[in-house]
């Protein structure tokens, strides 16, 4: 039989909300070797769609075969035995749980698709887990535990967890997001492999990334599955233009005498007794947007924590900062915690619990992961207003766990635009947005920048920023260089 997945009439609700439909009247037969690309904007249903295929939900509605060894079965089991899936929610789960697990333990959960590993592992399989981690130069990262992993380091050992088994049914949820080019090639070229015994279902908000043999290509529209071929009317999804937030802070010219926002000297960080940056001099002046570029693990991560007040400066160093909107000069963590905002993975990640976007939103006045407060009905509207800006106020009432990666970006950008920080630090917050969300995105930076607002941003993709950055540094090996242009790289 060459059909591997037959699905038939399926809907299903949001999770926890049985009134809206995340998938609706989906019918798709999926050959062997029919490889295929999912397009859709932030929220279409792409994510669980991907999860249906996997065994993962349920439907209310209709039913899906998986084709396996023993022929076609219906149980959610059969689609987890066949496949394997690898998503930012499986990342976020990794790095939420904090599992003190190496590299090699990670790989070798793939094999019997568990979080954890529960048995004995085969020396075959130990083979293979390290050929597959040569192939995708992750060797140094097997004896690394996951929490000490970058973003990108993660990404890249969780796609070779789902390599490694060889699955019959490989469903990849924007892969490639958050890998250096380097390694991005190497991983496609892995999966240009992996494509001769998996049938490959990849969803992307990036089409250039598409391989040229994923020929299929089916868009999701509003929980529907459009047939092949069609594709969905251009104004469909769109948002109107962002208006400028307002900000009382006016922009003063580069350089000049007045003290820089930031200022880093001979800084080094420890994490887990493993020095990860090394004697980082740098400094943050009024008028300057900074990107900071470097290989995946290279401390980028840990340098915007740093400048965070998330890891601290190790003794023969320091970091000073001068918050005009929290009244100068500071060291109280509480003020720098409200001044200097960070959008990251890792701090979406730790939000694994049910809260309304609205709450998810107003937890940034205090800067807290969860709310441990009564907001005010000002503060509330503030933060409505907020949404407002980012387009995501037709989600303030619902639950943050039936949203998208992409909707949950904007909620938390909302979230650090709260008590008029002077310093947003961006780690990879493109990651997850469709076109036309990536594009307000960066313009409604690119406002902020204009009003006052200074930007550190971080991404792989130099297309992925706002026009108003106008510095860049190089992280190598923990180490930061200044480059003489924003487009240095």
């Amino acid at each position: 039989m060459n059909e591997l997945v037959r699905v038939e009439n399926v809907s299903l609700p949001l999770p926890g909300e049985a009134d809206t439909w995340a998938l609706r009247h989906i019918t798709w037969h999926i050959d062997r070797g029919a490889h295929h690309a999912l397009m859709g904007n932030n929220g279409a249903g792409k994510s669980t769609l991907l999860r249906l295929l996997h065994g993962q939900c349920w439907p209310t509605e209709g039913r899906v075969l998986w084709n396996g060894p023993d022929g076609p079965e219906d149980a959610p089991l059969a689609g987890r035995a066949i496949s394997a899936l690898v998503s930012p929610a499986l990342q976020e789960n990794y790095q939420r749980q904090g599992w003190y697990i190496s590299g090699r333990e990670l790989l070798l959960t793939g094999f019997d698709d568990t979080p954890l590993l529960y048995s004995t592992t085969a020396d075959e399989r130990l083979r293979d887990a390290e050929e597959m981690a040569r192939r995708l130069d992750a060797l140094p990262l097997l004896d690394v535990c996951v929490p000490e992993m970058s973003q990108g380091q993660l990404r890249l050992l969780l796609l070779a967890r789902a390599l490694v088994r060889r699955p019959a049914l490989l469903l990849l949820d924007e892969c490639a997001d958050g890998l250096d080019d380097r390694h991005r090639d190497l991983f496609f070229a892995e999966l240009d492999r992996a494509r001769e015994h998996s049938t490959v279902i990849m969803s992307t908000h990036r089409p250039e990334q598409l391989p040229d043999w994923c020929r299929h290509v089916r868009w999701v529209v509003a929980g529907r599955l459009l047939p092949e071929g069609q594709t969905p009317d251009e104004t469909e999804g769109s948002a109107p233009p962002l208006p400028t937030p307002a900000r009382p802070h006016a922009v003063t010219g580069m350089g000049g005498s007045a003290a820089p926002l930031l200022e880093v000297r001979n800084a080094t960080v420890f994490i887990d007794r493993k020095e990860v940056l090394h004697g980082i001099n740098w400094q943050l002046r009024r008028g300057e947007h900074w990107r900071i570029v470097g290989a995946n693990g290279s401390g980028k991560s840990t340098f915007l924590r740093m400048l965070a007040g998330d890891e601290f400066v190790a003794d023969g160093g320091s970091l000073l900062r001068d918050l005009p909107g929290q009244g100068g000069k500071t060291s109280i963590l509480q003020d720098i915690r409200k001044g200097v905002r960070l959008v990251s993975d890792l701090a979406q990640a730790q939000y694994g619990y049910s809260l309304s976007a609205l709450e998810l939103v107003c937890s940034g006045w205090d800067n807290t992961v969860g709310n441990y407060r009564e907001y005010s009905e000002e503060e509330l509207a503030q933060a409505r207003a907020v949404m407002a800006r980012l387009d995501c106020i037709t989600l303030a009432e619902k639950s943050i766990r039936s949203l998208s990666t992409g909707q949950l970006r904007r909620l938390f950008l909302a979230r650090s635009l709260l008590g008029n920080p002077d310093i947003l630090l961006l780690d990879e917050p493109c990651s997850g947005l469709d076109e036309s969300s990536r594009r307000q995105y960066l313009a409604l930076l690119d406002k902020l920048a204009a009003e006052g607002l200074h930007l550190v941003f971080v991404s792989h993709l130099p297309t992925d920023g706002p026009s108003c950055l106008n510095r860049t540094a190089l992280m190598e090996d923990g180490r930061l260089r200044v480059l003489d242009a924003a487009d240095g790289e």
